[in-house]
């Protein structure tokens, strides 16, 4: 297995397996036919991957599933959210085109939500970086019991998924996808 598909296991997995909208991985350049031929099998079971910045070694790949982000962007509030950012979609798609542009510049913090984050942790964070309840897979600022809960599954599902990769599996295999 390519060092590639580790790391799209490694911190895509969890989206995988249904637990996570999206991930972000970032990788090396120089295996982009494996991220290629990923992107083709994972398309069958209504995944996406789409760059979002690139350097002249690095990567910054955005895997997630179509369905579930369009379901959470097409939320009211989520909505109303992102217009305040200047978002205007009436797709997923456009959405993750407006998001592509203002990552040419600095880190946009909105990216939270793309992630699938809890609405209440983004602006929270936006608010006051650092005080938040918890820290884990995001920064929690209401919720805690639940957030436990929810870093709880994505890391016995990651801890998975990375031992099913150990012992030599691909994720086309783990998954189920060809």
């Amino acid at each position: 297995m390519s060092v590639t598909e580790y790391a799209i296991g490694r911190h895509c997995g969890v989206t995988f397996a249904g637990l996570k909208i999206a991930s972000l991985v970032n990788l090396p350049k120089g295996d982009e036919d494996v991220l290629t031929m990923l992107a083709r099998r994972f398309a069958s079971k209504g995944f996406l991957f789409e760059l979002l910045r690139e350097s002249d070694v690095r990567s910054l790949v955005y895997v997630c599933h179509q369905m579930r982000l369009e379901q959470y962007l097409a939320r009211p509030e989520v909505k109303n959210f992102l217009s305040s950012f200047g978002y205007e979609y009436a797709t997923a798609a456009d959405a993750l085109e407006q998001l592509k542009d203002r990552m040419s510049g600095e880190f946009p913090h909105e990216i939270g939500i793309f992630l699938g984050y809890p609405l209440c942790d983004v602006r929270g964070f936006l608010r006051d970086p650092d005080g938040c309840i918890l820290c884990g897979e995001w920064k929690v600022y209401a919720n805690a019991d639940e957030a436990v809960r929810t870093f709880e599954r994505f890391r016995r599902c990651n801890a998975c998924i990375c031992r099913h990769m150990d012992r030599g599996r691909t994720l086309s295999q783990i998954f189920n996808v060809t």
